[in-house]
């Protein structure tokens, strides 16, 4: 049996990096679903019909890549706020509503992401923070605000 073999080129800019990724995914057809495994042994199973989707029981490739949105700031906020400048952050709250384009790439035209910090945090040094974290340190945030209308917003509940 021959295999056959194409690549092919999405638009976007040339890549420049050199931290490849590497993710090694298998589709069960029996179960619908998709699992893919992470670079370092982590498995992520993800719906791939409606049928599965519909049931509630396991996320969808748009739930887990806007949950990974949600993931990349708090990692952020833990990495800058907590671990370099020993900011006291007692709790985070990350909420994301978005829009999807009707028509096939079915995009974000819009996405607001609403942070809640409760903890001894300057509103300022925070507002500095967040602004750095979604327009420069998350990846994730970098690639929506490239394809859609990104918002957020900062709400700090003092402690």
């Amino acid at each position: 049996m021959n295999t056959e073999q194409s690549t092919k080129i999405h638009a976007g800019a040339q890549p420049i990096g050199a931290n490849m990724m590497k993710i090694d995914a298998t589709w069960d057809k029996e179960a619908g679903s998709l699992v893919a495994t992470t670079p370092i042994g982590c498995k992520i199973t993800m719906a791939t019909t409606d049928h599965l989707l519909d049931s509630g029981k396991i996320p969808g490739p748009m739930d887990l890549f806007v949950s990974a949105l949600a993931g990349c700031v708090v990692f952020e906020i833990n990495e800058i706020m907590m671990n370099k400048d020993q900011i006291e952050v007692k709790d985070i709250n990350v909420k994301i509503n978005g829009v999807r384009r009707p028509t096939p790439p079915t995009l974000f035209d819009t996405l607001h992401i609403t942070i809640t910090m409760t903890g001894k945090i300057d509103k300022d040094y925070a507002d500095r923070v967040i602004q750095e974290i979604i327009t420069r340190n998350c990846p994730v945030a970098a690639t929506f605000g490239r394809a859609s209308y990104l918002t957020w917003e900062l709400i700090i509940i003092p402690s």
